[in-house]
């Protein structure tokens, strides 16, 4: 066990419970700052007294958690000894898997990627071989890296479908007896954090993307599924049963269109990757032309190839997508009207076409959103890059130890 995921003891009238807590409060001080710490830095930052750290930093030492990083230049006196965590012995392991993909990222304390690997060949099932091949795809990347049990501070998994984020219960993998959570825990030996990948994806913005000291931010992931992330007062929103967000599956099509929850008019049968591979079909059976794609091949296009032919210029392709971004701009003015955010990051596969994209949303939006309410609202297109929904699971574990020097 890491020193950050060991059981507390309460021996010897709580003294080693509360020692943990201390260990764990040294860590997390050495980790806000790039620059080494003394111990009375160390013990100001802790509370508590300077032979108390003394006596704590230098079993962390012993146990190569902390490393000496030699003398600190002082204008007089005698230069005290300066301290600095061991990255190498702080890892997060995160996991994204979507209905047919699957991505996992080891990343290091620092936010250092040492490894990342995918399967878009990957389909989600709700089978046993379906759960063995996710271990076995996360044992696969631990094994790899040479890591050992005491280096993983916990896994994060960004997972499709509804997630209760309290108890741990998923759509998927639900068949164990036990919550998925509790599941690869007991095969891992490490703590696990189990989340909507869109929520992952939130988290990782509030942590090192856009939404950064931004307190009321609505985070919206636009890829094969449509999904939102939403900051309040700085805090994320997760409701009663971890389902807040569902941003997909709130009432604004028109077209009837049946949604996989087993509705029909849901946003997300009109605005996503999957609305748009219908849309191409719908749109190639009516008679539209393309250069890209023709009819009797309607079938074997997926999402990507509109997004790619929209960068080629092809006029089919833009008129599909910037119709869905007028609807998706024109449900979020509702949001904004009664949430009103500080900020809206858009993210996802989206990101491809964002020059073309962004425009029409904006436009969407002044059609329904409140005047004074929208000219408080910035619209931003996320930084952080494709396939980053693993990275952010990562970063989860991280944050939820208050890791992080942001």
């Amino acid at each position: 066990m890491n020193i950050l995921n060991s059981p507390q003891k309460e021996a010897d009238g709580h003294t080693e419970k509360r020692q943990q807590r201390q260990f764990k409060s040294i860590v997390r001080c050495l980790s806000k700052s790039e620059a080494a710490f003394t111990i009375p830095e160390i013990a100001e930052y802790v509370k508590i007294s300077v032979p108390t750290c003394t006596k704590l930093v230098k079993e962390l030492v012993e146990k190569k958690y902390v490393l000496e990083e030699g003398k600190k230049e002082t204008e007089n006196g005698r230069r005290p000894e300066s301290y600095a965590l061991n990255k190498q012995r702080f890892y997060a392991v995160g996991v994204e898997i979507l209905l047919k993909f699957i991505h996992v990222s080891i990343i290091r304390i620092d936010s250092e990627v040492i490894y990342e690997n995918s399967n878009n060949q990957f389909v989600l099932e709700n089978t046993p071989e379906g759960l063995q091949y996710v271990v076995a795809f996360i044992k696969a990347a631990i094994d790899k890296n040479q890591l050992k049990n005491d280096q993983i501070v916990g896994i994060g998994v960004g997972l499709a479908g509804t997630v209760n984020v309290h108890t741990g219960v998923t759509q998927y993998f639900n068949f164990t007896g036990i919550p998925f959570r509790k599941h690869v825990e007991n095969i891992f030996k490490v703590p696990v954090w189990v989340d909507t990948d869109t929520r992952a994806i939130g988290t990782a913005e509030q942590v090192l993307g856009k939404a950064q000291g931004v307190e009321n931010v609505l985070i919206v992931k636009v890829s094969r599924s449509l999904g939102m992330s939403v900051i309040l007062n700085g805090k994320m929103i997760v409701g009663g049963t971890g389902q807040a967000g569902e941003f997909g599956h709130v009432q604004f099509g028109k077209l009837g269109r049946l949604c996989s929850c087993g509705k029909k008019n849901c946003l997300e049968t009109e605005v996503s990757g999957g609305a748009l591979q219908t849309d191409l079909k719908e749109a190639l059976a009516s008679g539209e032309t393309s250069h890209h794609f023709q009819l009797q091949n309607a079938e074997t296009y997926r999402y990507h190839d509109v997004l790619k032919a929209v960068l080629d210029g092809d006029a089919l392709a833009l008129k599909l997508v910037l119709d869905q971004a007028d609807k998706l701009g024109q449900a979020l003015g509702n949001v904004v009207n009664l949430l009103n955010p500080d900020l809206i990051v858009i993210g996802g596969e989206i990101v491809m076409i964002k020059e073309f994209y962004i425009d029409a949303l904006k436009m969407g939006l002044k059609k329904t959103s409140l005047i004074g309410s929208l000219a408080n609202c910035r619209v931003e297109v996320s930084d952080l890059g494709r396939y980053f929904s693993s990275k952010a699971a990562a970063h989860t574990v991280f944050k939820n130890y208050d890791l992080t020097k942001y």
